[in-house]
């Protein structure tokens, strides 16, 4: 069959721009039994639970923390199950969007939107892939499952409930990272700050997410004494930082660039700005956050990545509160083969003047190159491309933690910027096309063999 892919996803792009509108952030507030999650990521499940109904797929529900839309062999044996996992929960939106957010908005043949790359396009590449596949009645010999999930960005909870109720795929690969392809992801852990305060700040809100580079961060002070050599500051050090008074108060606002916690270099940590600010101040705290955090690396808490090790120890102050005279702080970690959580987490706590603990670690993980799946995939991704570029160690957290024989299979790539928990995330409809070409011709190979 000839198929014009780039046609065949404008042609169903209207139902991925209704999926970007969906503001599909966790919700403590609308969680109830069917929606763990909350309201929001429970109406996206919802709406590729009925897109997939219409269009004829069988849809398993996993009580609200995921779904599966299954394609079968029509008889005979069924060998095996492959599942292509995704999720349908993101990041909060943050500050300096040029559009809103939530609009999927198509502009200058890009679409926009909070989930656009991480990662409703690619989920929804992969299912419009499935619905290719179903519609040729091929002689599958193993079923193909779009498992969507709704908790990746924060616990994965979600997808080790699915696991325990369907059980472990013989393979699984994730369309959460790069091309040619994730083989490996570093190991990952969540710390959480903890103490009492006493100094100069009265009130200080930083950061979205643990797992985004902050792109703001707020202080109120307690006093206008220091206003003046803030502002003098700011100015000197080039920090995007506005200072004002009110009520004989001074209060600062600092605006960084949101990235990704696994590629922090990306991005500008407006915390560690305001940090670097308040330290000046005289303020002990202030000082010791900002040794501890002034750099993505690990050196200031004496941090060493292994010596030929191919990937970086990395670390990102995500949120950071003060309130009623107590201190709150979540930290992403991203680990490298050759350390181990205990190391990290002594090292920090050898160094931070406030109280600590490992509140989340996922070791290491890697597959074999040699394994037929991912050579199966490899293939494909160098047939479409004649791009013959090695497998990566992703710093990337994503399903793969969970199902072990798993790698994240694109859609990044050299042609399109990577601007997952930036403002202003987009993807390329052109390369759109292309990736939903390379997922068709992975899913159907693996499901034919």
């Amino acid at each position: 069959m000839d198929i014009n892919f780039q046609q065949y996803f404008l042609d169903h792009l209207s139902f991925l721009q209704n999926l970007i509108q969906i503001p599909s952030v966790y919700d403590a507030e609308t969680i109830t039994d069917n929606a763990p999650c909350g309201k929001g990521i429970a109406d996206a499940l919802d709406y590729m639970t009925k897109l997939a109904q219409h269009d004829g797929f069988e849809v398993l529900t996993y009580d609200g923390h995921a779904i599966a839309i299954r394609l079968m062999p029509h008889a005979g044996h069924c060998k095996e199950r492959v599942d292509i996992v995704s999720h349908l929960d993101v990041v909060e939106p943050g500050l300096g969007w040029s559009v809103p957010p939530f609009c999927g908005e198509v502009k200058d043949g890009r679409l926009y939107g909070r989930g656009s790359q991480d990662m409703k396009a690619p989920a929804f590449l992969t299912y419009l892939a499935l619905k290719l596949i179903q519609s040729e009645d091929l002689p599958l010999k193993r079923e193909l499952r779009i498992v969507l999930g709704s908790d990746e960005e924060r616990t994965m909870n979600d997808m080790f409930y699915y696991v325990d109720k369907a059980g472990m795929p013989a393979f699984a690969f994730t369309p959460d990272g790069f091309f040619p392809m994730a083989i490996g992801e570093k190991g990952s852990l969540m710390w959480r700050l903890s103490g009492k305060y006493d100094g100069i700040v009265e009130n200080m809100d930083c950061g979205v997410q643990c797992n985004v580079v902050p792109p703001t961060a707020h202080a109120l002070l307690k006093n206008n004494h220091y206003t003046a050599m803030l502002k003098e500051l700011a100015a000197k050090n080039s920090i995007s930082c506005t200072v004002s008074e009110k009520d004989g108060k001074t209060y600062l606002e600092v605006t960084g660039k949101a990235a990704h916690a696994s590629m922090p270099q990306e991005g500008n940590s407006a915390t560690a700005a305001l940090l670097s600010l308040l330290k000046e101040c005289g303020d002990p705290l202030m000082d010791n956050l900002y040794q501890c955090f002034k750099d993505f690396y690990g050196q200031s808490i004496g941090i060493t990545t292994p010596s030929g090790n191919p990937v970086d120890f990395t670390m990102n102050l995500g949120i950071f509160r003060i309130e009623n005279g107590s201190c709150y702080g979540e930290v992403d970690a991203r680990y490298p083969f050759g350390m181990t959580s205990k190391e990290c987490t002594d090292k920090l706590a050898c160094k931070c003047a406030l109280a600590l603990s490992l509140d989340y670690d996922s070791p290491p993980t890697m597959n074999d190159p040699d394994d037929p799946y991912v050579s199966i995939l490899l293939s494909v991704y160098r047939e479409k491309t004649g791009d013959h570029s090695e497998p990566i160690i992703s710093g990337g957290v994503s399903y793969s933690k969970v199902f072990g024989h798993c790698v994240a299979f694109g859609p990044a790539g050299p042609e399109e910027p990577l601007l997952a928990h930036q403002a202003d995330e987009s993807v390329s409809l052109a390369y759109a096309g292309k990736v939903l070409e390379i997922y068709y011709e992975a899913m159907k190979r693996i499901a034919l063999i």
